[in-house]
């Protein structure tokens, strides 16, 4: 499977009022609404995966939040549950998906998008899903090959591969390529990159359809991920089908 990879396009991080608008953000939006409308309206549909910070803030989840603040970390409050700030932007909100949250039955009450929700405290193990809920849960076959469902992984962290549903899912939809967007340049994108070239997936990054919070950090990360084996592209290269070509045959 050939997917597209949507790193983190929610309104803390891409709009200039933002908790934390990773600079240059706004200007990618145009760029971010053509791969989105491309992947949803191909004849042959791309399966949009992305990841979407999640923060709680409070008391109970203080082990998983060691990214902000008021837990001795390096960013303010961003991408809190239940805030506009941590709800995708628009322009790459997908027209199919559905909403998951592990070990709980589908929601069908919110039906734009599906993620999949990890906790550093949760050692749960995947057998533990009920075998009822099995044929409805991201860890399924079915649900692997369905082309008509997008999936966004919730994270704490910068590096998705901190919610191992994320490898689980690269695993058993043998994910070959993907074309990578979205913000930051220089932390989650990166990461995300880095993570699954070593993982023996080709990626190809969007170059105008990313941010980075600095020109430097930008350009030193897109160096890393260039050294890793991960190829660059442009939207417009996308766009005229130079980038997973068998969708167009």
């Amino acid at each position: 499977m050939n997917i597209f990879y949507d790193v983190d396009t929610q309104h803390d991080f891409m709009d200039k009022d933002g908790a934390l608008y990773v600079p240059g953000a706004e200007d990618i939006k145009p760029n971010l609404k053509k791969l989105t409308d491309y992947a949803s309206a191909s004849s042959h549909p791309i399966r949009i995966i992305g990841s979407m910070d999640v923060h709680h803030g409070t008391s109970e989840y203080k082990s998983m939040e060691g990214e902000l603040n008021r837990y001795g970390g390096p960013f303010p409050d961003h991408c809190m549950i239940g805030t506009r700030g941590q709800e995708k932007i628009d322009e790459t909100t997908p027209y199919s998906s559905s909403y998951y949250k592990k070990r709980e039955k589908m929601r069908e009450d919110i039906p734009r998008e599906r993620f999949t929700h990890y906790s550093l405290d949760d050692k749960a193990s995947l057998d533990e899903i009920k075998e009822t809920d099995r044929a409805k849960s991201p860890h399924s076959n079915e649900y692997y090959n369905d082309q008509g469902y997008n999936v966004f992984f919730q994270k704490q962290s910068f590096d998705i591969f901190t919610n191992p549903d994320f490898e689980t899912f690269l695993k058993e939809a043998s994910v070959k390529e993907a074309v990578v967007y979205g913000v930051a340049t220089d932390y989650c994108v990166k990461a995300a990159v880095l993570g699954m070239q070593k993982r023996g997936i080709q990626c190809y990054v969007v170059t105008d359809a990313i941010a980075a919070v600095t020109p430097e950090t930008g350009k030193s990360a897109l160096e890393e991920m260039v050294n890793a084996g991960a190829k660059l592209t442009t939207t417009n290269e996308v766009l005229a089908g130079k980038v997973f070509e068998e969708y167009n045959k």
